[in-house]
């Protein structure tokens, strides 16, 4: 199933702009401007909390990183192997868009990163929410889109990270009512 779903995605409505759109949103300068916008952002709207505010989002990307980057990306696939990306393995239907990455296809850390970090956003800002949910459909579909991960890569992916990015505002919440 995961393959009809990258297959039907890829192909649909498979045109220039749309490739520009998609390699756009899920460009790394893009996210980084992306979320270093939302962390000022956030610390504008809540001067009292700067420092709870930036400590959770330092340590949403930080449980990222560790877990994602060297937990799932390095130990696993020492264990398991590596996932191939779609347009790895199915290079004679899926066509790549944008920069094309030889690591493991599990799990999505561009979905990863931007959905701790979007679950700090949500729960500390709950009316920035559709914006939050918007902005992470649209990352799950380029990365689809773009013959980068499958789906089941990208659901793991967020349901350990709005795990993580739970973790990390609780976590703060205890580090800050402490002092």
């Amino acid at each position: 199933m995961d393959l009809q779903i990258v297959n039907f995605i890829n192909k649909f409505w498979h045109w220039t702009r749309l490739d520009i759109f998609s390699q756009y949103i899920s460009r790394n300068r893009t996210m980084i401007v992306i979320r270093w916008l939302v962390i000022v952002l956030a610390m504008i709207i809540k001067k009292k909390y700067r420092r709870f505010v930036l400590f959770s989002f330092v340590l949403a990307g930080t449980l990222f990183y560790g877990v994602s980057e060297i937990g799932f990306k390095t130990l696993l696939t020492q264990e398991t192997g590596i996932r191939s990306r779609p347009y790895v393995t199915y290079s004679w239907t899926i066509h790549p868009i944008g920069k094309q990455y030889n690591d493991s296809s599990f799990p999505s850390s561009h979905m990863v990163l931007t959905v701790a970090m979007l679950t700090v956003v949500i729960l500390l800002f709950p009316a920035m929410r559709p914006y939050a949910v918007l902005y992470a459909l649209l990352m799950a579909w380029s990365r689809i889109y773009n013959g980068m991960h499958y789906p089941s890569d990208i659901l793991a992916g967020t349901f350990f990270w709005i795990l993580c990015g739970r973790g990390a505002v609780v976590l703060s919440k205890r580090v800050f009512s402490s002092k």
